[in-house]
């Protein structure tokens, strides 16, 4: 009895007022960026408002997952949706709400609806949000960055032409806005389905064969970046193919083979409900049946990545490891080429700037090409030393020439990492540089940090190509490592002399969830060594 007494005692004095908040758990600002992948349709809501079509005549949100799942519909597949494939059923949707208005007004809603999803009003950027974090041991309030798309366009070699995609933030949007392991997903979801159709729930049953096709292209989508990845840079992914990617493809050969058999079972189950007298069930069937079809076909193509995924591993091994050095010599692209542009009148520009375009484009120019790569070859800094020198008598014409950037200062860059550590603020590793007391001289000092600058904003905002900028890569890696990257925060660079975001840097994307490394402002004694 005194025990009870105890028990009822204790609970009665944790009143509601001493239960701690939720927000200072370590999964709360997962919760608030899940949170966030619903908001830039939140806005595009509020934005139509202010469009020249009547408010609350169309509704945004239903026009904005309905092109998500049209384009989730067809993705992976030989005919993906394109820009005007899914503005055109979003027209019919437009025409179908308010017939009475004109035509071209359906259209500008379908077009308006996927350029939000698309960012274009930011030019296809990421969307960006901040949110709170109060999860340190502290608990200190920080800023976080939340990036994430909804729908992306890229090129189909196959078809030459640009196709939409949902990335995987937008899938979990429409399965229920959170992460999960897409096979225990969907071994339950297809468990959900039969129980379902045994019972003849057939609107219940229809939504569930909604969400296992989504969980199938989640599934692909996940595979799918591990190839582009290894294609791009093997480097990046080795270690993944090294420990968890060999026992990743096993499991989902097993997983594979036992949807299929699952798919079959389940359409054998549906096929007798098309007999059905009554047609809602009759019709209910057909949409179940034609959900259930769409997915085997996705895992059908899906062992086929999985079987082709080690050929793809040892190719791009043999590709890259063994691919010869860039030749050829590149110009100034801001004094040998922009500046005297610039000096031309607009008529004879225009012509040098046509010819120019077409014989580095070729016959077949690219469908998405990316002007911000162009002014940054235009304003690429060079080494002003002079290359046009003649030969010595001793210099062979196959020799490769030097380094623009001597290997003592990329060693010495390499040391600053090594002492500082990472996670770090750009502005301590560079100040650390600027103070190298392993450096004889000012400049070199001053070279130093440049490259670690370079460095950073290579890992903040890498190039996309394959081929292009191996050298830009192989020194990223060696100075911060294979799998580094960058963020920014807001918070500027405070040292004499530089200017900027002072980025954050990380060895790997894990772990900018929790960096939260200090800056280093200004102090005289980098005057002192900068002079």
């Amino acid at each position: 009895m005194d025990e009870l007494f105890d028990l009822a005692g204790s609970a009665v004095s944790q009143s509601p007022a001493s239960a701690e908040l939720s927000v200072f758990d370590r999964t709360f600002p997962v919760r608030v960026a899940v949170l966030m992948r619903s908001r830039p349709i939140t806005e595009a809501i509020v934005a139509a408002n202010r469009q020249d079509w009547p408010a609350a005549t169309y509704d945004v949100a239903t026009f904005a997952l309905a092109a998500i799942d049209l384009v989730i519909a067809q993705q992976g597949f030989e005919e993906e949706a394109t820009y005007d494939d899914v503005v055109e059923g979003l027209t019919t949707l437009a025409r179908r709400t308010a017939p009475e208005r004109p035509a071209s007004e359906h259209r500008r809603v379908g077009e308006y609806t996927v350029d939000a999803l698309l960012n274009r009003g930011e030019r296809e950027a990421p969307f960006t949000y901040r949110i709170s974090d109060f999860t340190d041991e502290a608990r200190a309030h920080q800023r976080r960055q939340v990036q994430f798309r909804l729908l992306i366009e890229r090129e189909d070699p196959v078809r030459g032409d640009v196709v939409l995609n949902a990335t995987r933030d937008a899938i979990n949007a429409l399965v229920g806005g959170l992460e999960f392991d897409v096979e225990d997903e969907q071994v339950a979801n297809e468990v959900l389905l039969e129980r379902q159709l045994a019972k003849g729930a057939f609107d219940a049953a229809e939504r569930a064969a909604v969400r296992a096709r989504l969980l199938s292209v989640s599934l692909a989508e996940n595979l799918h970046e591990l190839i582009k990845n290894t294609r791009r840079d093997l480097r990046a992914v080795i270690q993944e193919w090294a420990t968890v990617v060999p026992q990743r493809l096993a499991t989902a050969r097993e997983h594979i083979g036992g949807r299929v058999e699952a798919e079959h079972r389940l359409l054998a189950k549906v096929r007798e409900s098309l007999e059905s007298d009554d047609q809602q069930v009759t019709m209910a069937a057909a949409r179940i049946a034609a959900l259930l079809t769409e997915s085997s076909r996705r895992h059908d193509a899906l062992h086929r990545q999985v079987i082709a995924a080690r050929s793809v591993f040892l190719e791009e091994q043999d590709r890259q490891s063994f691919r010869p050095p860039a030749l050829g010599h590149l110009p100034d692209l801001s004094r040998e080429i922009l500046t005297p542009l610039l000096g031309l009148d607009s008529e004879t520009a225009l012509l040098v700037t046509d010819r120019w375009l077409s014989d580095i484009t070729g016959p077949r120019p690219p469908k998405l090409p990316r002007l911000y790569r162009l002014v940054y070859d235009l304003w690429a800094v060079r080494d002003p030393t002079d290359d046009d020198r003649d030969l010595d008598d001793d210099d062979e014409a196959g020799d490769p020439d030097p380094p623009t950037i001597g290997p003592d200062i990329v060693d010495a860059a390499r040391r600053v990492v090594i002492r500082i550590g990472l996670p770090a603020r750009l502005s301590a590793l560079l100040a650390n540089a600027l103070t190298d007391p392993g450096l004889d001289s000012g400049t070199d000092r001053q070279r130093a940090a440049e490259i670690l600058a370079l460095a950073a904003l290579w890992c903040f905002a890498p190039e996309e190509t394959d081929t292009e900028h191996t050298a830009s890569v192989d020194l990223t890696a060696r100075i911060l490592g294979p799998r580094a990257v960058a963020d920014a925060d807001d918070l500027k660079l405070d040292l004499p002399g530089w200017d900027g975001d002072d980025l954050i840097i990380v060895p790997h994307p894990d772990a900018l969830a929790t960096a939260d490394p200090q800056p280093v402002t200004d102090h005289p004694w980098i005057h002192a060594e900068t002079r």
